[in-house]
């Protein structure tokens, strides 16, 4: 996300370069630092090594499928079918867990057979997912059906396996003026598996993307209330140049204020 003038191993020297702990990958044939799909074994192996020589820890994989609650069966089962071969490519890479989207937003009279759908959806995934040992994480996030904490862990509940959680973005549910973090880490509490963070501010009716700790996400207070229920898992810096190109400095710059200003609150 945050290097989109780098290929994946640019990426993953400058990560190793700035500090960094691990890398989370992007998945996707539309971006170059990315792991693009019909990735041979031979590129997988070579992702996983040069990240380990380099000390990184791969902690994701990020892909964007959403039709898992598509009205249509067939765009269901493809959508599911793609993601299935996402597990089995976080797999070859020794990553532990997927980012996934919580489908498409529907209007509220629609909502209760578009969550059957993903429910449906992401249980079969899931299931798929337990046998091979990774973690899938629903994000909060615009365009989806998880706009909001709430609605994420009615989701989370109704497929009820216990590698299906919550990947925490209070930024995201910031700007959709969903829950205020106090209330947002409360509901999704012991389920939340991932953080995103990153940090933006308003001009007018704009959002504007800033490096972390100069926008008006309050992370100091929203890490002490994860560390009070108990929170260790990673903290991914989502630092948003490839969206915001002409709002971020590069990453040599812009990446190593954020990860110097969260190494200080983590401490």
């Amino acid at each position: 996300m945050g290097t989109p003038e780098a290929t994946l191993p640019e990426a993953i020297d400058l990560f190793a370069e700035l500090g960094l702990n691990g890398i989370e990958i992007i998945y996707a044939d539309d971006y170059a630092c990315a792991l693009q799909p019909g990735a041979s074994a031979e590129n997988l192996r070579g992702i996983r090594d040069h990240a380990a020589d380099s000390g990184l820890i791969i902690a994701g994989l990020v892909p964007y499928a959403k039709d898992m609650n598509h009205p249509e069966a067939a765009a269901r089962e493809e959508a599911v079918a793609e993601l299935k071969a996402t597990v089995d490519l976080a797999v070859a890479l020794g990553c532990p867990a997927l980012r996934v989207f919580g489908g498409h937003e529907f209007p509220p009279t629609e909502h209760g057979l578009a969550l059957g759908w993903l429910v449906e959806s992401l249980r079969e995934l899931g299931e798929y997912a337990a046998t091979a040992g990774i973690q899938l994480n629903i994000e909060n996030h615009m365009d989806t059906m998880a706009t909001s904490a709430e609605m994420t862990m009615a989701i989370v509940r109704a497929v009820d396996l216990p590698n299906v959680g919550v990947l925490y973005d209070q930024a995201n549910l910031a700007f959709m003026n969903s829950e205020v973090y106090e209330m947002a880490v409360a509901l999704q509490g012991p389920r939340i598996q991932h953080v995103h963070v990153k940090d933006f501010f308003w001009r007018g009716t704009e959002r504007v993307a800033a490096v972390l700790g100069q926008g008006i996400i309050p992370w100091p207070q929203i890490v002490g209330a994860l560390s009070d229920q108990g929170y260790a898992g990673f903290y991914t810096l989502e630092y948003e140049r490839r969206w915001f190109p002409d709002q971020l400095p590069p990453a040599a710059t812009g990446m190593k204020q954020s990860l110097d200003f969260l190494r200080g609150i983590l401490g």
